[in-house]
C-alpha cells in the first residue's frame, strides 16, 4: 500500500508542476476567457423624418424572451416547455431543443408582444427571463412604405431607404467589459470598462408628410374605384427636383410585413416601365418647335382619323379630324398630326431631344433599384419607328422619367435630378451632409418655346383632353395619355391600358409638378377620366397647404334684360370638348 502511494507520488508532483508552471499561462488565459466577457450595447437606429421633422420611422423598446438552459434541470425543462408553448404559441419540440443546449443564454422569442411578456412574467420561472430590445416602428403605417422600406428582426435595413442608408442609420455598437460567474451569469458589479454606443444618424427627407398623405389618399380612392391592377403618383418641385410625395398601389404596412405580398413592396415609380402614350407628344412637339421646323401657325391634315403612312402601316386617331393647327394637334391629342410634326423634325433630331429630356437613362435618384427604361439607339430604329415613337410607342419609361421631362417645361427648359434625401444629421442634430439641387446649366429649350409649350399645355386642360384636371382659380398645364399595354404574345392589347395625366401648377410660376398613372383601370381607362381627377385633388390641396392663394374670379353680372325677353335664365354653354375621356389614347396601328 505504502509502496503504491510512493510510486504514484512522482506522478502527482509532475502533474502539479505541469499545471502550476508548465501550463500556467495557458490555463490562466483559459480561465480569463471563461470569466471575462464582452457585452455588446446596441446603438439606437436613426429616425427617418419628413422635411418638417415629422416621423416616418422610429424605434420602440419591446420585450424579448430568453432562457438560461445551463441552470435548468431535466424536469424543469419539460415543465417550462409545457407552459411556454401555451403562452408564446411555440411548439414543445422547439422549446425543448432550446433548453437542451449547454449555454448560459438562448433566445426563446424575440420582439414579442407586451401581453405575452406579461404572461411569461407571471410564470415566475427563475431560468426564463425578459429583456428589452429596440424594434423598428413606422408610425404612419402604409404611408411612404415603398420608399422607407423595412428592417429585419435584427433591425438591419432590407429594402428602400432603410437599406440604402443602413450604415448611416445603424450607428456603432458599444461594449461593456465585465465578468461572469461559473453559471455564465453577468456580474455587473465587476464591470471593468465601458465603451458607449454611437447612435445612428437621422435622415431628413424632401417628402412633405401632408402632401404624401393627400397623394396616397387620392391615389388609393382611384385605385379602388377603377378596380385597377396598380397605380403610381409622384409630386415634385419642378425647379429643384425635390420629391414631395411618391406613392404606389398596391401597398403594404411595414409593421405587419409577414402579412404582405412581396410583389406589393416594389416602388413602382422607379422600377416599373410603360409606354408613355400621348404624354410623350410633349417631347415631340417641343423639339420640333425648338428646331424651327414648325410654327404655331402651321396646320396639319389629320386625314379624318386614318392615315396610311406606309404601305403596311396605318395610323388612327380616336376622333376624325381634318386640318388642325400645331397647338390643336397637342390639345386634341392627334397621333396623325404628331407623326407629321415628327417627320418634319427628322429621326436624328427627335432622338437627340428624347435623350436630352432624360429618357433611356436613370434619373440618378437616391434610391436602389431604379431602371433606365427603353430607348433604342438610332441605328436600331426601323422604317416605321418615326411613326410610333413620336406619340409614345416603341419607347418605355418610368413615371419618374416622365415627370422629369415635363419639369423641363415647368422650370424654363432645364433638366433636374430628382432626390429624396434632404439632409443627414447625427443624434444631436448636427448636420453631417446636405443635398443641394442639381439642375442642368444649359437650357434644353429656348425661352419662347417654353412659353409657347406652357400656353399649349394650359389649353389642353382648359379646352382639350385634360378638363377633369381644372381647378378653380389655379391655372393648370398638363397632358393626358392612354397607352395600350403589350400582350404577352406580342402586339398591343385592345382591353388593357394605362391611363395617365402629367402636369404642373400654377402654370404662371410652377410650384408643383405631378404624374398620375393608373394601370389597367376598369371599366373606364382614359387618362383624362381616371388620372386627371387625382391630379386635381392632390394639387389643389397641396398648393393651399404651401400657402398659395387661388385667384378669385369676379362674379358674373346677370343680363336681366335678356332674361326678361326670353322669359328664362340663360342656359349654361356646353363644354368645348364634351367627351374628353375619348381623347389622348394611343390606339393600335397596323
Amino acid at each position: 500500500m505504502n509502496l503504491a502511494i510512493l510510486a504514484t507520488f512522482p506522478l502527482i508532483v509532475y502533474q502539479l508542476f505541469r499545471l502550476t508552471v508548465q501550463n500556467h499561462d495557458f490555463l490562466r488565459q483559459y480561465a480569463r476567457r471563461q470569466h471575462n466577457i464582452v457585452v455588446e450595447i446596441p446603438p439606437e437606429r436613426g429616425a427617418i423624418l419628413d422635411r418638417n421633422l415629422k416621423e416616418f420611422a422610429t424605434n420602440l423598446k419591446v420585450p424579448s424572451i430568453y432562457a438560461v438552459p445551463r441552470l435548468m434541470l431535466e424536469k424543469d425543462r419539460k415543465v417550462a416547455a409545457e407552459k411556454l408553448s401555451k403562452v408564446l404559441g411555440l411548439s414543445k419540440p422547439f422549446l425543448l431543443e432550446r433548453f437542451s443546449r449547454d449555454k448560459a443564454f438562448v433566445w426563446i422569442k424575440r420582439r414579442t408582444s407586451v401581453a405575452e411578456a406579461e404572461a411569461v412574467r407571471k410564470l415566475k420561472s427563475a431560468n426564463i427571463g425578459i429583456t428589452y430590445e429596440p424594434k423598428r416602428f413606422y408610425p404612419q403605417g402604409e404611408m411612404l412604405a415603398h420608399v422607407i422600406g423595412f428592417c429585419n428582426i435584427d433591425n438591419i435595413g432590407q429594402e428602400g431607404l432603410e437599406l440604402l442608408y443602413e450604415r448611416r442609420l445603424a450607428g456603432r455598437l458599444g461594449y461593456r467589459y465585465t465578468k461572469r460567474d461559473a453559471f455564465g451569469r453577468e456580474m455587473i458589479a465587476l464591470e471593468e470598462k465601458l465603451v458607449p454606443p454611437l447612435n445612428g444618424a437621422r435622415l431628413i427627407l424632401t417628402i412633405d408628410q401632408y402632401i404624401q398623405y393627400v397623394t396616397e389618399q387620392a391615389l388609393d380612392d382611384a385605385f379602388k374605384k377603377r378596380h385597377a391592377k396598380g397605380a403610381t403618383a409622384i409630386v415634385m418641385n419642378p425647379k429643384t427636383g425635390e420629391i414631395l410625395a411618391m406613392a404606389s398601389r398596391p401597398t403594404f404596412d411595414p409593421n405587419r410585413l409577414s402579412e404582405s405580398d412581396a410583389a406589393h413592396r416594389r416602388n413602382r415609380p422607379i422600377t416599373d416601365i410603360f409606354e408613355p402614350g400621348s404624354v410623350f407628344k410633349i417631347v415631340t412637339a417641343a423639339a420640333a418647335l425648338n428646331e424651327g421646323k414648325v410654327t404655331l401657325q402651321d396646320t396639319f391634315n389629320c386625314e379624318n382619323g386614318e392615315w396610311q403612312v406606309r404601305a403596311s402601316r396605318v395610323i388612327h386617331d380616336v376622333h376624325p379630324y381634318g386640318r388642325l393647327s400645331f397647338p390643336e394637334v397637342l390639345i386634341k391629342s392627334s397621333n396623325i398630326g404628331t407623326v407629321k410634326i415628327a417627320m418634319r423634325l427628322g429621326e436624328e433630331p427627335l432622338y437627340r431631344y428624347i435623350k436630352q429630356f432624360g429618357f433611356g437613362e436613370k434619373t440618378g435618384i437616391d434610391f436602389p433599384g431604379e431602371v433606365s427604361g427603353i430607348l433604342h439607339p438610332l441605328n436600331k430604329w426601323s422604317k416605321v419607328s418615326i411613326t410610333s415613337i413620336p406619340y409614345g410607342q416603341e419607347v418605355a419609361a418610368t413615371a419618374l422619367q416622365m415627370l422629369r421631362a415635363i419639369a423641363v417645361i415647368a422650370n424654363g427648359g432645364h433638366l433636374v435630378k430628382p432626390y429624396l434625401l434632404k439632409e443627414i444629421q447625427d443624434a444631436n442634430g448636427v448636420s453631417l451632409m446636405k443635398n443641394e439641387p442639381i439642375v442642368s446649366e444649359e437650357s434644353i429649350l429656348k425661352p419662347e418655346v417654353v412659353a409657347s409649350m406652357n400656353e399649349i399645355l394650359q389649353r389642353v386642360v382648359s379646352e382639350g383632353t385634360g378638363t377633369s384636371a381644372q381647378i378653380e382659380g389655379i391655372r393648370i398645364a398638363g397632358k393626358t395619355g392612354t397607352a395600350q399595354k403589350l400582350e404577352p404574345g406580342g402586339g398591343y392589347s385592345h382591353r388593357h391600358f394605362i391611363g395617365s395625366f402629367i402636369g404642373y401648377a400654377p402654370a404662371e410660376d410652377p410650384m408643383l409638378a405631378m404624374i398620375v398613372s393608373i394601370d389597367d383601370p376598369r371599366p373606364y381607362y382614359y387618362g383624362g377620366t381616371v388620372a386627371a381627377p387625382v391630379f386635381k385633388d392632390v394639387i389643389e390641396r397641396s398648393l393651399i397647404h404651401l400657402g398659395y392663394v387661388p385667384e378669385k374670379k369676379p362674379a358674373k353680372k346677370t343680363d336681366q334684360k335678356s332674361q326678361a325677353i326670353s322669359g328664362r335664365a340663360s342656359s349654361p354653354s356646353l363644354p368645348r370638348n364634351p367627351q374628353p375621356e375619348f381623347q389622348g389614347v394611343s390606339p393600335q396601328v397596323r
